[in-house]
């Protein structure tokens, strides 16, 4: 039986899914932009650090709109890819993913809403600073609601992986483990200020292995042999 959806085979749903979660999008505007720009919660230096380099902020934006693009795609590949294990489950999953990047992008209108007030001219600076910090936080604690949704979904599309058939169950393990991760760093701010998370998010990295194996295995599976 063909495991076709859409005209989609898995191994083309592996292939674009391995190759989407190597576009590092996400990293640039995270860890590269916003951590540069966004580097404590002195509201005049922010506010001054966005200023001074609004291109650079906007690129940020950018590569985080690039990522929602990049997400739904993955939700969508992924989803064809492990429709044979349980689909009412890839589809549970897929849904999670798509409330994560609704979410996301709600939040990223903080970070937009920041870019204009900087531009805007008549404004005092100490006023403009605050607005722009609480923009900032606000767009933070957004996202912290949206990585619970995230990690449910790296949560279900593991067990996924662990009882499929054609994957390696530790890949599930791992993905399960991220999952786990991602809930807690968004559940931090809210209910454990005072505990630090950051440690577990070294089970992030299990995205880049899955997409390795989606790359190097994934895409030659044969569909024939997988029962649905």
């Amino acid at each position: 039986m063909t495991k076709r959806w859409k005209g989609i085979s898995m191994s083309t749903a592996a292939l674009v899914s391995g190759l989407t979660l190597f576009i590092p999008t996400a990293p640039y505007a995270e860890f590269y932009v916003f951590k540069k720009l966004i580097t404590s919660n002195n509201a005049i230096q922010v506010t001054q650090n966005l200023l001074d380099n609004q291109q650079l902020f906007l690129s940020g934006i950018f590569a985080i709109l690039l990522t929602f693009i990049k997400d739904v795609v993955l939700a969508w590949t992924i989803y064809i890819f492990l429709r044979p294990v349980n689909s009412s489950l890839a589809q549970l999953a897929w849904s999670f993913r798509l409330i994560y990047v609704c979410l996301a992008v709600v939040s990223l209108f903080n970070l937009v809403y920041a870019f204009q007030l900087v531009s805007a001219p008549g404004f005092q600076m100490d006023l403009k600073s605050e607005q722009v910090l609480q923009l900032v936080q606000a767009r933070r604690y957004g996202m912290h609601l949206a990585y619970i949704f995230f990690g449910n979904y790296l949560i279900l599309i593991g067990a996924l992986i662990y009882n499929a058939s054609y994957i390696p169950k530790i890949l599930g393990v791992l993905i399960i483990l991220a999952g786990l991760s991602w809930i807690m760093h968004g559940l931090q701010p809210y209910f454990f200020k005072e505990y630090d998370f950051s440690w577990m998010m070294v089970f992030s990295i299990s995205e880049l292995v899955l997409a390795i194996w989606l790359l190097v295995k994934g895409r030659k599976i044969n569909e024939s042999l997988i029962t649905a």
